[in-house]
C-alpha cells in the first residue's frame, strides 16, 4: 500500500493522533484548552505532539512537493530555518489551479476532488489514500452532529457519487450515510435538482413512523427545499431528535439567505429547532472541517453563544494572516481580522497548511468567519501571493 517506509511511518503516526486527539470543542470557553475540556498537563502534551507532527509533515512535504519547496524557499522558510508549526508557510489555494500539488506520483493516486472554481478555473486535490480523510471526517462529525445516537434516517440533498465522482462533498455525505444511515436513508438530488415529490414522501413517512431524520446538504439545496415547500403550501413537524447539517455553498446558483433567515425558514417548514441545526465550514483542499456547537449545547441545556465561533478538531489549527506582513497568528489570539489559513494534519498527500481567500476575525477560542476577502486585501498579502505566482 505504501510506496516507502517514511510515508508508512508518518501515516501510522498521524492516524494514531487523529484517533486519540479531541475531535472538537465540548463547549465555548475563553481558552482552547478549556474549550476542549483539557487539564493543563493534557493540553500541553497534545500541543507538543501537534508541533512534532506538524514539523515532521512540513519536512516530508517540502521534500516531495516541488511547487511547495520552491514557494517555501522563496519565502526563506525551509526545514532548517523554522522552529514552530506557526512558521510553516501556508500555500495559497490558487496553486491547485496552476499545478499538481501532491507528495506522490500520478500512478499512486486513489481519488481526486475538484474545487468549485467560483474564483477561476477549478483546482484538483490529489489523494493517494483516504484513511486520514475518513478518520478525520467521521470523528468530527460524530462529535458535533451525532453525539447522542448511532443510527438515524439520513436524507442527503446532494447529487449521488456516480453523478459527481470528483465532489468532495458528495464523497463525504455518502461516507456518512454508510456509517450512520438507518434503513430508508437516501439521496434526493439528481443533476443538482431536488427531487421534491420523493423527498416529501420520505419525510412524511418518517413522521408517520416516528423516526427522527438528519437532513444533510448545502445552503443552495435547502433553499430549493424551501421554495418547493412554499410552492406546494407544505410543511411538516419532523420527529423529536431530528437534526440538520448545512455545509454552506450558494455558488451563485440560487437566491442567497443569511444563515439566521435560512434556519428560521427551515424551522417553519420542517419543525426542526434551530438549536438542532449544525453548520459546517470546510474546503475541498482540507481533510478536516469546522462545525458549530449548537446541537451539543442544546443537548447539554447550555445557551448558544451569541457570536459564532467555529469548533475544530485538535489536529486542525486556524490562523489569521496579517495582509501586510504575512505573519500568521493563532486565530483566537490575533489582534485583528485577517486572511484565514488552515493547518490541517489530516493533509498528508498535499500540503498541511493552506491560505484561503476568506477573512476571519478573532472569536476566542476560535474565529468568526467574515466572508470573502476584498481583492484589496488579497493584493495586500503581497509577499505570499507574489511568491506563489513566481512558482
Amino acid at each position: 500500500m505504501y510506496p516507502d517506509s517514511e510515508t508508512r511511518e508518518l501515516d501510522v503516526a498521524l492516524l494514531d493522533w487523529l484517533r486519540q486527539a479531541p475531535a472538537g470543542f465540548v463547549r465555548l470557553a475563553p481558552t482552547r484548552s478549556a474549550s476542549y475540556g483539557l487539564d493543563a498537563a493534557r493540553a500541553e502534551a497534545l500541543a507538543s505532539r501537534f508541533e512534532e507532527l506538524a514539523m515532521a509533515l512540513f519536512h516530508y512535504q517540502y521534500e516531495r512537493v516541488p511547487t511547495y519547496r520552491q514557494f517555501a524557499q522563496l519565502l526563506g522558510r525551509t526545514p532548517s530555518s523554522i522552529r514552530r508549526a506557526a512558521e510553516v508557510p501556508p500555500l495559497p489555494v490558487a496553486a491547485l489551479r496552476r499545478t499538481r500539488v501532491a507528495t506522490f506520483p500520478p500512478e499512486s493516486e486513489r481519488a481526486s476532488f475538484r474545487t468549485s472554481g467560483t474564483t477561476g478555473d477549478p483546482g484538483v486535490l490529489h489523494l493517494d489514500s483516504l484513511d486520514l480523510y475518513d478518520v478525520s471526517l467521521e470523528r468530527a462529525f460524530e462529535h458535533h452532529v451525532m453525539p447522542d445516537t448511532d443510527r438515524i434516517v439520513m436524507v442527503l440533498l446532494v447529487s449521488p457519487p456516480h453523478e459527481s465522482p470528483h465532489s468532495s462533498l458528495g464523497y463525504m455525505l455518502e461516507r456518512l450515510r454508510r456509517r450512520w444511515g438507518a434503513p430508508r436513508s437516501a439521496t434526493f438530488m439528481r443533476g443538482e435538482q431536488l427531487q421534491w415529490e420523493e423527498l416529501r414522501r420520505a419525510l412524511e413517512e418518517s413522521v408517520a413512523a416516528g423516526e427522527p431524520v438528519c437532513l444533510l446538504g448545502t445552503a443552495f439545496a435547502f433553499v430549493q427545499l424551501l421554495d418547493a415547500a412554499a410552492d406546494s403550501a407544505w410543511s411538516v413537524r419532523l420527529p423529536g431528535a431530528s437534526r440538520l447539517f448545512e455545509t454552506g455553498g450558494y455558488k451563485g446558483r440560487s437566491r442567497a439567505l443569511d444563515r439566521k433567515t435560512l434556519y428560521a425558514k427551515l424551522n417553519e417548514a420542517l419543525g426542526i429547532p434551530v438549536t438542532h441545526m449544525v453548520s459546517e465550514y470546510g474546503m475541498t483542499e482540507l481533510g478536516s472541517q469546522y462545525y458549530t456547537l449548537t446541537l451539543r449545547a442544546a443537548l447539554r441545556n447550555e445557551a448558544i453563544p451569541p457570536v459564532e465561533s467555529w469548533s475544530a478538531p485538535f489536529w486542525l489549527r486556524p490562523r489569521l494572516m496579517d495582509s501586510e506582513s504575512g505573519v500568521c497568528t493563532e486565530a483566537a489570539t490575533a489582534s485583528a481580522p485577517g486572511l484565514l489559513t488552515h493547518h490541517d494534519l489530516a493533509n498528508r498527500g498535499s500540503v498541511a497548511h493552506w491560505l484561503c481567500s476568506d477573512l476571519g476575525a478573532p472569536a476566542p477560542p476560535s474565529f468568526q468567519l467574515l466572508g470573502r476577502a476584498p481583492r484589496a486585501d488579497l493584493r495586500g498579502c503581497g509577499l505570499v501571493h507574489e511568491r506563489s505566482d513566481a512558482v
